[in-house]
């Protein structure tokens, strides 16, 4: 009797093994299968942020290394020209700055709201006589300007040397000049009110001549806080006015802003900076671009 109860319960157990056995083998429940779903959903959702945002850091990076490589480059050639600005081996006095003005983006007139242009001159045949503009193509005058190219709906360094507009980088947007002044030829830079900090000057009624110092508040910084009255631009409301103005033949050196925008907004993104081009203190309306400026002060060898 004993070996035959043994039996019989070696053989529930093994029923009820085979039982359980055959239920698991017959798939997932319903409530497993959405379990596996959303731990999947979860890792996949994980792996795509990851990716997203590497992407992301990606392009950002591509961006900036895109605008400071034009910025440079720009800036370089900038300075290169600028430093043979009034070029005059003869000693005739005919060359150097002749136009600080603001001009129109598209056109070729004035505009004391456009963008700010520098126009020179430079004595290329070395015979100590300014030639005439023959129609705007001399190489003895040339001139570095921010351009608008309605065709593209972009804007666009340009500079002209005379030959032929030549259009540098559409990365920068905007343009900045400042002046350092020697107006009583005393063979130095003038100083504000006789401080330790030179003179910036710029022209703010766009009549050629230099009638604003750019460190309005004298702390030897151009920056947003020397915009005293926050209209956006350093004028004369800001304490900065030049009585009299300066004429452009005392210009001995140059500082100069460029302001480069990325070629395409950056997702996420939102730039609201106050940064200083010139004696403008824009504020970026697209500002999903990405914004850099540079800068650099030219000591005009030949001014």
């Amino acid at each position: 009797m004993v070996g035959v109860s043994a039996f019989k319960l070696l053989s529930g157990r093994r029923d009820r093994v085979s039982r359980r056995f055959r239920k698991r083998s017959g798939g997932f429940t319903l409530l497993e299968v959405l379990i596996a779903l959303a731990v999947g959903l979860i890792a996949i959702g994980a792996a795509y942020s990851v990716y997203d945002s590497q992407v992301k850091a990606h392009r950002s990076r591509k961006l900036a290394l895109e605008l400071q490589q034009n910025l440079r480059a720009a800036l370089m050639f900038v300075e290169q020209e600028i430093r043979i600005a009034g070029f005059d081996p003869e000693g005739s006095g005919h060359f150097g700055i002749v136009d600080v003005r603001r001009y129109e983006l598209e056109g070729t007139g004035t505009d004391p709201a456009g963008q700010p242009a520098l126009f020179y001159t430079v004595d290329h045949d070395e015979n100590g006589e300014l030639d005439g503009r023959n129609h705007h193509r001399n190489k003895e005058h040339c001139s570095f300007r921010i351009r608008h190219d309605p065709a593209i709906g972009r804007r666009y360094l340009s500079w002209d040397n005379g030959a032929g507009r030549h259009p540098l980088s559409e990365t920068i947007h905007q343009i900045g000049f400042a002046y350092g002044v020697d107006s009583d030829e005393d063979g130095r830079l003038d100083t504000w009110n006789g401080g330790p900090h030179l003179i910036w000057a710029v022209d703010s009624d766009n009549d050629n001549r230099l009638d604003t110092h750019l460190d309005a508040n004298g702390d030897g910084v151009i920056d947003p806080s020397d915009d005293i009255n926050g209209d956006g631009r350093i004028d004369p409301a800001d304490g900065g006015a030049i009585d009299p103005p300066v004429s452009v033949d005392r210009i001995k050196a140059i500082r100069v802003w460029l302001l480069a925008r990325s070629s395409m907004p950056v997702p996420g993104r939102y730039d609201a900076n106050r940064l200083v081009v010139g004696d403008r203190i824009p504020t970026p309306v697209d500002g999903h671009f990405m914004h850099k400026v540079i800068e650099a002060v030219i000591i005009a060898r030949n001014l």
